[in-house]
């Protein structure tokens, strides 16, 4: 038996969220749904900033039980293809020689006492996404995504990017276990392979949701209570409870958590929202929006045309992101105003009010 020890203590991720679900709640569900049954004895030690999703604890636990070495303790690496290493994790402080050092460590139970210590490397496989954007702004590219999640935290920036993959994966996980979606997929009139027709064909709705006809939601998670408005999009994404999506707007690959609204007409792509947040205008791009936070008619430019990395401003210093595209982050209770416009990578902190002009960036004064 392959026995967890895992317990959020960090006090930044215990306010964060993962797919609309509070950290620690949802890291808890993903070690209980997950088969951490074998014939060999270890007990895992989880770094307490480690992100993790049930199909990442799946694949560490496969990866424990084929082990047959004589170490008695083990430690990993994570190794993906470069194109994911770049648009996910290059920006991390665990990057290093093209894999990433993940903070876990398994201790065999009935020890040699030699203290012999191996490092394995764990790997998950790709959904490949072509990439063709206009060649005036960028080359042919493609998107890998992992199928689950084992991710460091090293700074805020590490949550927008655990959600585009736990989005993903978690989506994985659900059509294998849904014949309908197949069935559905077998006879549905849209261009596509029937690899790609049958994730369209998955929803979970809940039934409290009022959503108007002429919306298309395709591969998502609906809450309870959410209002869907008319001609609005919501495809490969998670939408918590009561969501207001105002008439003809647009959210794919994004996460948006509890009492937040999209007004109309609003584009949401590969971002994450979490409560309580007002956006409107747009359209917002890989980019993060805490609690509390809200964007009024703002540009968020998330490319560098001069194809430079983008520097990511973290609590222990600049990094590089190797990424292509990278928006802003609003940290809780941040406001940014009409006619701004915001650099990539860009991190507007805690209860700042930012207003286009000269000199009018100010801080809000809280009540005592």
């Amino acid at each position: 038996m392959i026995e967890f020890r895992y317990n959020v203590t960090n006090e930044k991720l215990l306010r964060r969220r993962l797919l609309c679900t509070a950290l620690p709640d949802f890291l808890k569900q993903s070690l209980q749904n997950a088969d951490c049954s074998s014939r060999v004895d270890w007990q895992v030690e989880l770094g307490d900033t480690l992100l993790f999703d049930c199909a990442g604890i799946k694949r560490l636990t496969q990866a424990i039980a084929s082990y047959t070495g004589q170490a008695d303790i083990l430690e990993f690496r994570l190794k993906q293809s470069p194109e994911a290493l770049r648009d996910y994790y290059s920006h991390s402080s665990f990057f290093h020689g093209g894999s990433i050092l993940l903070p876990i460590k398994a201790l065999r139970k009935a020890a040699t006492g030699k203290a012999i210590s191996e490092t394995l490397e764990i790997s998950f496989p790709e959904l490949v996404t072509s990439i063709n954007f206009p060649i005036s702004l960028t080359p042919p590219d493609s998107n890998k995504t992992p199928l689950g999640l084992l991710m460091p935290y090293s700074c805020d920036h590490d949550l927008l990017f655990a959600n585009q993959i736990a989005i993903i994966a978690n989506i994985a996980g659900e059509v294998r276990r849904s014949p309908l979606s197949w069935l559905k997929a077998l006879f549905v009139r849209r261009q596509g392979s029937l690899r790609q027709r049958i994730p369209l064909c998955w929803n979970k709705i809940d039934p409290t949701a009022r959503i108007h006809p002429t919306a298309v939601i395709e591969g998502s998670v609906i809450g309870a209570g959410c209002r869907i408005g008319a001609h609005c999009v919501v495809r490969y994404s998670v939408l918590g409870n009561g969501v207001h999506l105002h008439d003809g707007a647009k959210v794919e690959y994004s996460a948006v958590d509890d009492r937040s609204w999209l007004m109309h007409d609003l584009v949401l792509y590969r971002s994450v929202v979490e409560s309580d947040v007002f956006l409107i205008h747009g359209p917002y791009q890989f980019s993060c929006f805490q609690h509390n936070s809200a964007a009024f008619a703002t540009i968020m430019m998330d490319y560098r045309p001069d194809t430079r990395n983008i520097t990511i401003h973290a609590p222990e210093g600049t990094r590089k992101y190797q990424g292509r595209f990278l928006g802003a982050l609003l940290e809780e209770g941040a406001k940014v105003f009409g006619g701004t416009l915001t650099a990539p990578g860009l991190t507007i902190p805690a209860e700042r009010e930012v207003y286009s002009g000269i000199n009018v960036v100010r801080t809000k004064e809280l009540m005592p």
